[in-house]
């Protein structure tokens, strides 16, 4: 007879998320410099040949003067789930300007389901990688408005 052998948890060897999906070191390495230099307003990211990959970062560089809208129209893909990371700013009640970076997945209704599934267990694994706070989850355009986005900020 066959027998099975049960696999032992060891945390060591598991992979980075649960699916074993790890962001690329050049996806990594440009939303670092997004961060700290304020290069881009927005990138969007997707997984792409079993890593999270940028797939549009040149239409949210600051260069290309993009808008809220834009980023709404690059990121709001049927059937493709992604990421988007925006770097928003808004002007309080006070004056002051907010800065934030929000992380938003898309996941549209009419996504296949496999990828529904790899995508929702590397979104948590993601957004701890990058040291995001703020995430949106978004399966409509109407989910990504501005004003939801600043609802979730707190303004």
């Amino acid at each position: 007879s066959i027998t099975k052998r049960k696999r032992r948890f060891h945390p060591a060897k598991q992979p980075a998320t649960m699916s074993g999906i790890k962001i690329s070191k050049k996806a990594f390495g440009v939303f670092e410099e997004m961060k700290k230099k304020r290069t881009h307003m927005f990138l969007i990211m997707a997984i792409e040949n079993n890593k999270v990959e940028i797939v549009d970062g040149k239409s949210g560089a600051k260069g290309e003067k993009p808008t809220y809208e834009a980023f709404v129209k690059a990121l709001c893909v049927a059937g493709s789930p992604q990421w988007g990371i925006v770097n928003y700013e808004a002007k309080k009640e006070d004056g002051s300007v907010l800065e934030k970076l929000v992380m938003v997945s898309w996941c549209p209704d009419d996504s296949k389901v496999r990828a529904k599934m790899i995508f929702g267990s590397t979104t948590n694994a993601l957004k701890s990688k990058l040291g995001i706070d703020k995430n949106g989850q978004a399966s409509s355009p109407s989910d990504v408005e501005e004003a939801v986005l600043r609802k979730l900020i707190g303004l």
